[in-house]
């Protein structure tokens, strides 16, 4: 972890040389090896004390467990008046019943009064709503910390801001297809 450190704080200066590249690969490799290795031994240990203290689920754990079940179990249904215990009908009740429980009724509505609420100038409303500009997307870019990236392999926002005439038209397209799809 040192060493990769030591590279990063390296690499955030640009002084990183090609052999240095390959070695901070290298001990991202081996760390993520390592992550692995300590991820195993911990799921191999805990099995280990499962084996050895058993399961700390006791018989009244799962006596109580089984009470809760049948409390919750919908035997049967009323249809007309009838009570029904196929699980058929049951089934079949219940999917008419959530519809009408979890519809909206329209009627309703909440009334006011006279209470006004502060609205925004229509300009700005249509601006929020509005393309982004290439100015505003270079400035949002241009806020971003540099030396931060998403993965060990990810770019950099320097590496972002070093390239922008080159990498503009990708990532304005990106934006824009993200505004207009969501």
């Amino acid at each position: 972890m040192r060493d990769i450190e030591n590279l990063d704080v390296k690499d955030d200066s640009n002084d990183l040389e090609l052999n240095e590249r390959l070695s901070r690969m290298k001990l991202f490799s081996q760390l993520r090896t390592t992550e692995k290795k300590l991820e195993s031994i911990g799921r191999q240990k805990s099995r280990v004390k499962w084996f050895k203290y058993g399961d700390s689920n006791s018989k009244f754990f799962h006596s109580a467990i089984r009470w809760r079940r049948r409390k919750n179990e919908i035997k049967g249904v009323e249809v007309d008046n009838q009570w029904c215990e196929e699980s058929e009908v049951v089934r079949r009740e219940a999917m008419k019943l959530f519809p009408r429980r979890f519809t909206a009724i329209q009627d309703i509505r909440v009334s006011l009064g006279s209470v006004e609420f502060k609205t925004l100038p229509e300009e700005v409303s249509l601006g929020m709503t509005s393309c982004f500009t290439e100015e505003e997307v270079k400035e949002a870019v241009w806020q971003c910390e540099g030396s931060k990236s998403p993965s060990p392999d990810g770019f950099n926002f320097i590496f972002i801001k070093n390239s922008w005439d080159i990498l503009k038209l990708d990532i304005l397209a990106v934006v824009l297809a993200f505004q207009e799809t969501g």
